[in-house]
């Protein structure tokens, strides 16, 4: 029979450093982004400002955006699992009472 050797509370401290390493990446790309409109609004040139306006709109926001949302889900996968774990022990450690006890 296999073991599982999960640290809820190891995985917990990782989930939150990680969600805490994500959130300054949000900060980074607000500034990104500011940086690229001022450098479009700064532009003499209608073609750069709009290949700048481009790229933030059609290339730059929804790759990020996308690798955001595949870390909130990752981040929210991991600590469903790590509940499940924990709710199944609560059952497993309830059903072996009940079948001490003979109340099963």
């Amino acid at each position: 029979m296999s073991r599982w050797d999960i640290q809820p509370a190891g995985v917990r401290s990782v989930l939150g450093q990680t969600q805490a390493a994500a959130g300054e990446f949000e900060n980074q790309m607000t500034t990104m982004n500011a940086a690229l409109q001022g450098a479009a609004n700064q532009s003499s040139s209608d073609i750069v400002a709009q290949a700048i306006s481009g790229y933030i709109t059609r290339s730059a926001t929804p790759q990020i955006q996308a690798v955001f949302t595949r870390t909130a889900a990752c981040l929210s996968g991991a600590a469903q699992a790590v509940n499940a774990y924990l709710e199944g022990d609560l059952q497993m450690a309830a059903n072996a009472q009940a079948s001490a006890s003979g109340t099963r």
